[in-house]
């Protein structure tokens, strides 16, 4: 009864069941994103000097990740977030060994949906939690292979120092 009714009103408006979809699409409620944390200390240069986060983020900052770069294998990403010294969210590319604890939330913001609902990658996807984490979990494995952060733990051993 309700699929009929819905088809009198589309018809009785002018409207075609895509331009329906198209627009719930557009305004839907939440979306599953990847989110990521900028590491701490690593080396820096060729006197491997120990910086702390990257040039446009500190050292734990949230960012929101808009993979689109497939071809090079996701080692340089697009990132959203809010940088050392702005009030506002930029977006910027970064590398991928910058990025840790890789984890999928829901986002609210209709800017960022926006942002996903441009991105191809996402589409692939079709809002699927667990697909998502999936990917998530890859890029954690391979953050833990190719990592270049200085941990400190008690023998104040680094990944670089072997």
């Amino acid at each position: 009864m309700m699929e009929e009714q819905q088809k009198v009103l589309l018809k009785d408006l002018n409207l075609d069941l895509n331009t329906v979809e198209e627009f719930n699409k557009n305004h839907e409620e939440f979306r599953y994103i990847l989110v990521g944390n900028i590491i701490d200390k690593h080396y820096y240069g060729e006197n491997k000097e120990i910086r702390s986060g990257t040039k446009h983020f500190r050292a734990g900052a949230k960012v929101y990740l808009l993979p689109q770069y497939g071809g090079n294998g996701h080692t340089d990403i697009p990132v959203y977030g809010l940088p050392r010294k702005s009030h506002n969210k930029i977006e910027v590319v970064i590398r991928v060994n910058m990025i840790k604890n890789v984890r999928v939330k829901k986002t609210f913001d209709p800017k960022l949906i926006e942002k996903i609902n441009d991105n191809f990658f996402y589409d692939y996807f079709d809002n699927n939690e667990k697909d998502l984490q999936g990917f998530a979990d890859s890029m954690n494995e391979n953050q833990k292979n190719n990592s270049i952060e200085i941990i400190d733990d008690i023998n104040n051993i680094s990944p670089l120092s072997s």
